[in-house]
């Protein structure tokens, strides 16, 4: 086999028929020695029984029957025992994945790259029928994967892996999140993304829920001992934030309170002030650069950062006082925890980005 394509299944009688043609259409079409694994959670509604009817159909086509709703990891880790193939995939059964996509991220791995993902964060990525809750939703999650991770999607449930990179690696992630936990645990030297269009399931119901979201948490948790320097930066990122805030804070006080000058306006001099004091700090302390090295242009870098984080800064600062009648100390202070995971991101992977 080329690659075996693992799908978790949970109620998917209305799309399952339809997916499993699509994927075998494009097997075909692209001479893709391919095999398709179902893990079924036991669905009430019959999906396995559908899937074992096309056997027949399509001789490579494998299912493991699970005893009750285990979960989508899990599902994905019993797939891959009983995968025959080196080349791993995993996609969902509800269409959202594009299988027109399946092609070019086994082109990727052919090329040599140990990890092949389908994005929805690069540029022509893009999501059609999600809500502007689910979309905060998900970039908040991937917001919180930063200190982990530079790949732009790892919150996505379609990519291609070489087995040979999690070969006897100890997965045993929660929840419907499994790509992080192989990004950190596999041995993926060459990680490419692919653009994709994802689309909000038509038929069925979404198994994402509260749940999710606190094993995700947890997860991350767990994380840190793959990433304890970039965690060691977090911390020291927000410390010298932390002594910032003081710093802008106590200048915006005295400006506005001494000098009688608008809170706006102070709050610009009290940003430029801080700043300039985090640059430096972050310079040598937590990012460990000699203070001469690329001074002028990564100052400019960081500034640049620090002024969009700026932007988000001000409107909530004048939107909770003006509109939400807070005291703009406490607005300002409420700003500052918002844009604090802007600005490390930002600088991480731009201002102090190791080649």
């Amino acid at each position: 086999m080329d690659l075996s394509l693992i799908i978790p299944t949970y109620n998917e009688k209305e799309n399952i028929q339809n997916l499993l043609d699509l994927i075998y259409s494009e097997f075909k079409k692209y001479k893709i020695r391919g095999e398709v694994i179902i893990v079924d959670d036991n669905s009430p509604d019959k999906t396995g029984e559908i899937v074992e009817s096309l056997k027949n159909k399509y001789p490579s086509l494998q299912i493991i029957h699970r005893t009750g709703k285990l979960g989508l990891s899990s599902a994905v880790l019993e797939g891959f025992k009983l995968a025959k193939s080196d080349v791993l995939g995993v996609m969902d059964a509800d269409l959202s994945h594009p299988v027109e996509k399946i092609n070019s991220l086994y082109q990727e791995i052919k090329n040599g790259a140990d990890l092949a993902i389908g994005s929805r964060y690069i540029k022509e990525g893009k999501i059609k029928g999600w809500g502007l809750r689910r979309k905060l939703m998900s970039k908040f999650a991937t917001l919180l994967a930063i200190p982990f991770t530079s790949v732009k999607d790892p919150m996505t449930g379609f990519f291609l892996v070489k087995k040979e990179c999690i070969k006897d690696k100890p997965l045993n992630p929660r929840g419907f999140k499994i790509l992080l936990e192989i990004i950190l645990k596999g041995d993926c030297k060459k990680i490419k993304e692919v653009p994709i269009t994802f689309t909000n399931r038509i038929k069925g119901k979404s198994k994402a829920g509260f749940s999710e979201i606190f094993y995700y948490l947890k997860n991350l948790l767990g994380y840190w001992k793959y990433r304890r320097k970039i965690i060691d930066e977090f911390f020291k990122f927000g410390i010298v934030g932390t002594l910032g805030a003081i710093i802008n804070l106590g200048v915006l006080y005295a400006l506005t309170e001494f000098a009688g000058l608008y809170y706006i306006l102070s709050a610009v001099f009290a940003f430029i002030i801080a700043v300039t004091s985090n640059f430096f700090l972050n310079k040598i302390w937590t990012f460990k650069e000699k203070v001469k090295h690329k001074t002028a242009k990564k100052y400019v870098q960081f500034f640049s950062v620090a002024l969009f984080a700026l932007g988000v800064n001000l409107a909530i600062l004048y939107s909770l006082t003006e509109f939400i009648g807070l005291w703009y100390m406490f607005s300002e202070l409420i700003a500052k925890v918002m844009v604090f995971l802007i600005n490390f991101a930002g600088n991480k992977l731009w201002t102090f980005k190791r080649k």
